[in-house]
């Protein structure tokens, strides 16, 4: 992992723009792929890249089990969302290769309403990233800055190392599920290692660890607090409000008391 502490967020946007034109030129030298950038926000830069699940459940959980937990909850939500999803009744044979996880469609849709997921998010959008890293108006005594991550799964290259390792899977952005991760311009991935012949979701800072440097690169940005009256004044000209990425009652209010309160009085 690569840590970039910068004072204000114009050198943010610098660093961005400079790692679109490095990883992404008009003109590709080559033909090799390299993935979109994805974007992660932190209001506290010392909060490590963990899973909901991993804060609920710990550092590993196994796969078959969290999908024997999907498939327990699916009738009451079904039930009630009157929705349905699809998928076996038993956790299917793992040939080990990169894919999103069994069940994924219904595990983005149960992460976007909170239950413990596997799945960490990401957006395309490092301005929606920075939305999350600036929004929470809170101080934190031990650390009065927020951190914006940056991802890259594929350079140029396969995805390589043992089953037995922890390795990151994205699982890429087209899923049917719930409407915010369209607004939010979502994307997952999974942390995943195999033990005793059985698949474990794992920490991803497990696998950032080992800095390999043909996959997986990944940036921290650390930015002080102190931009968050300026970028977000930024980004609601933008349209990138509570309301517009999460589309509920109670984010139209948090957006309307921005506006009104907040705004007005540059708080």
């Amino acid at each position: 992992m690569h840590v970039v502490n910068l004072a204000t967020w114009e050198e943010f946007e610098g660093n961005v723009f400079a790692l679109y034109q490095l990883l992404h030129p008009k003109v590709p030298e080559n033909k090799s792929y390299v993935s979109p950038l994805l974007f992660r926000g932190h209001s506290n830069a010392s909060w490590l890249l963990e899973t909901t699940l991993e804060r609920v459940a710990g550092k590993c959980f196994r796969a078959d089990e969290y999908y024997n937990i999907m498939l327990s909850v699916q009738p009451a939500i079904q039930s009630f969302t009157e929705k349905t999803w699809e998928f076996a009744h038993s956790y299917p044979n793992d040939d080990g290769t990169p894919k999103p996880p069994p069940g994924y469609e219904f595990m983005a849709y149960l992460r976007h309403h909170g239950f413990p997921s596997p799945l960490l998010d990401w957006s395309r959008s490092p301005y929606i990233a920075a939305f999350f890293a600036f929004q929470s108006p809170e101080l934190h005594s031990h650390d009065d800055n927020v951190a914006i991550y940056v991802f890259v799964e594929y350079l140029a290259a396969g995805k390589s190392g043992m089953l037995s390792e922890a390795t990151i899977i994205g699982c890429g952005p087209h899923v049917t599920t719930h409407k915010r991760h369209f607004n939010q311009q979502s994307e997952y991935t999974i942390c995943r290692k195999i033990k005793e012949d059985r698949v474990f979701y794992c920490c991803h800072e497990e696998a950032f660890a080992r800095d390999e440097g043909s996959q997986d690169l990944l940036f921290k940005y650390i930015l002080p607090r102190s931009e968050r009256g300026k970028v977000l004044e930024r980004l609601h000209m933008m349209n990138i409000t509570a309301y517009s990425l999460y589309g509920s009652e109670d984010s139209l209010i948090s957006t309307l008391a921005y506006q009104e309160i907040n705004r007005k009085r540059r708080i």
